[in-house]
């Protein structure tokens, strides 16, 4: 709604301010929660005790995210930039599509989550990894159409099925490490699993459409991804 001007001067440092909301309502949270006395003792260094005694499990949980930032950063981030590229879609629809689809993305991963307290974390996280394999090609060649409501289904499709996953994944990492590192490790295997896959993704899919000459070759990167988290999560606790 702003002009380019007002936009480049400051307002684009209005989503940023709304950031302090997310800080508001961690402190309120944080008041609500009882202090306990009967938590086990800390390592005094927990990352070294978590390398040292939760590496498994720290592999599994950097395995297990990489369907996430792989698809997060495929479906949300460069595939706006893939569908300018292609020519079939302007700029400004292109972002009131992954808008949209971000919306799409939040309700499935709150929908997601409180079914996986009903029903287990594992049944919605192999599903969704299944699919993912199977649907990631067709949803990339909807993406790739000449046509608006074809990328908006094809999109929609990675939302559904990421929020599926990442609806449980939170608690599902939580619960793979005992309190006393779980910050350490959790932190680690996660994070660097996104930064070092999820951040390269749209790097790697120009890499891979320009090597092989095919629009649709990201998807089997992201059929790949799928399989590795998939392995990850099947073997992880029940």
């Amino acid at each position: 709604m702003l002009a380019p001007s007002a936009l480049a001067a400051w307002g684009w440092r209005i989503p940023f301010a709304f950031g302090l909301a997310v800080g508001l309502a961690a402190w309120s949270v944080r008041r609500r929660i009882p202090e306990t006395l009967d938590q086990p003792a800390v390592a005094r260094l927990p990352l070294i005790d978590a390398l040292r005694t939760e590496y498994p499990s720290m592999l599994r949980i950097f395995a297990m995210g990489l369907m996430l930032g792989v698809g997060f950063y495929m479906t949300f981030v460069y595939t706006v930039t893939f569908v300018q590229q292609l020519g079939h879609v302007g700029a400004a629809k292109a972002l009131d599509v992954n808008t949209l689809n971000m919306v799409v993305l939040l309700v499935t991963t709150l929908a997601a989550g409180a079914l996986s307290d009903r029903i287990g974390r594992r049944p919605l996280m192999i599903g969704a990894a299944l699919a993912m394999l199977v649907l990631a090609y067709p949803l990339f060649w909807l993406v790739s159409r000449p046509d608006t409501g074809a990328v908006l289904v094809g999109q929609m499709g990675f939302a559904l099925i990421l929020g599926v996953f990442l609806g449980p994944l939170p608690a599902t990492m939580a619960e793979a490490f005992p309190s006393r590192v779980r910050c350490s490790a959790l932190s680690l295997s996660y994070n660097l699993g996104q930064a070092i896959f999820g951040g390269t993704t749209p790097l790697v899919a120009t890499y891979l459409i320009a090597r092989s000459g095919d629009d649709l070759t990201p998807a089997f990167y992201l059929m790949l991804m799928a399989a590795v988290s998939l392995v990850a999560v099947v073997s992880g606790r029940k």
